[in-house]
């Protein structure tokens, strides 16, 4: 029986452990973690204490953490934001009313764990406006209460180094963010875009085209007699090719980086199989493949269409396929 309850256990945390995101597990840390900084108050009481304060704070944190483990993979992003405008609320009302450095420092600490949350999961726009928000709020805490820290050293340093640590974690966080999208969007092999990649940047492409009433242009390209290149000179000889075709391809659209903001994006399929998608009408995509293709060192046949207003990328890159597999049999 204890052998069935051990197994029934490690079932139920396995499970509970699935259900997790990392967003949900930090989201849940978090308020957690203030909850132990303010039980530490009531188990090590200072002068000037709100006994009634702390526990009501403290309750409200032990929530705000359990609700993210209840709800798992299906937290949502908008009630993560809730959670850390408490959270400013809080260090607002300590930064303000408190009357003990104590209380004052735990409120400042809050801030670098902010910068943290919103750095890593959340887009850019909410992230910068959130964090310059609770900046400027930190800092205003010099006008409405000139005597922080009562004694305990300079409040305008105690400013500085919250905000300035808070910064640097917020830009931590925001690249390892940016590394982890560049992870999960690009081929290994060449840095072109993975099909999920691909995807992403092609519907922020179109959407830019659109509104700038310029046309899209969809190519597929397949590699001319690469097998035999990988057999003359090994799989290094098609690694190479696969590399210096997609600098190529990338430099004549002007691709940076992983978004649909340049000229055009470059994608692998998979094999030697590559999409290219041009912010240009036909003939101009036209052109660029064939200006690529005449200072190549390595021979790629390309099937090409220009992208409907309503039609679907899978869908003209289907079109292109065909394109190219008719221009080979033209040729035999």
């Amino acid at each position: 029986m204890p052998g069935r309850v051990r197994a029934w256990l490690r079932d139920q945390i396995s499970r509970w452990v699935r259900w997790q995101t990392p967003f949900s597990f930090v989201s849940a840390l978090i308020p957690l973690l203030l909850a132990i900084v303010l039980l530490s108050d009531l188990l090590l009481p200072h002068p000037g204490l709100q006994i009634r304060s702390v526990v009501t704070w403290v309750s409200v944190y032990v929530i705000a953490g359990i609700v993210p483990l209840v709800f798992g993979h299906r937290y949502p992003r908008w009630a993560g934001i809730g959670m850390i405008a408490i959270i400013e609320v809080w260090s607002a009302m300590f930064l303000l009313t408190a009357q003990h450095p104590h209380a004052e420092i735990n409120a400042l600490l809050e801030l670098p764990v902010i910068a943290l949350y919103v750095g890593w999961f959340y887009t850019s726009v909410i992230a910068r406006v959130f964090m310059a928000c609770s900046a400027l709020r930190v800092a205003a805490t010099l006008l409405w209460n000139p005597e922080l820290g009562h004694g305990l050293g300079s409040p305008f340093i105690m400013v500085s180094y919250s905000v300035l640590i808070a910064l640097f974690c917020f830009e931590g966080a925001r690249a390892v963010r940016r590394l982890g999208q560049v992870q999960v969007s690009t081929d290994p092999l060449t840095h072109a875009l993975n099909r999920r990649g691909l995807v992403a940047a092609g519907a922020e492409l179109r959407q830019r085209a659109r509104r700038a009433g310029d046309s899209v242009s969809v190519a597929l390209i397949d590699f001319d007699r690469f097998k035999q290149l990988n057999e003359r000179g090994g799989h290094s000889a098609g690694d190479e090719a696969l590399r210096d075709s997609v600098r190529r391809w990338s430099a004549e659209v002007g691709m940076r980086g992983i978004t649909g903001r340049t000229g055009g994006i470059v994608s692998r399929l998979g094999g030697d199989e590559f999409v290219i998608v041009f912010r240009a009408d036909q003939r101009a995509a036209q052109e660029q493949l064939e200006q690529v293709a005449r200072a190549s060192g390595y021979a790629w046949s390309w099937g090409l269409v220009e992208l409907g207003n309503q039609e679907a990328l899978d869908a003209a890159i289907e079109r292109a396929d065909a394109r190219l597999y008719a221009s080979r049999a033209a040729r035999k």
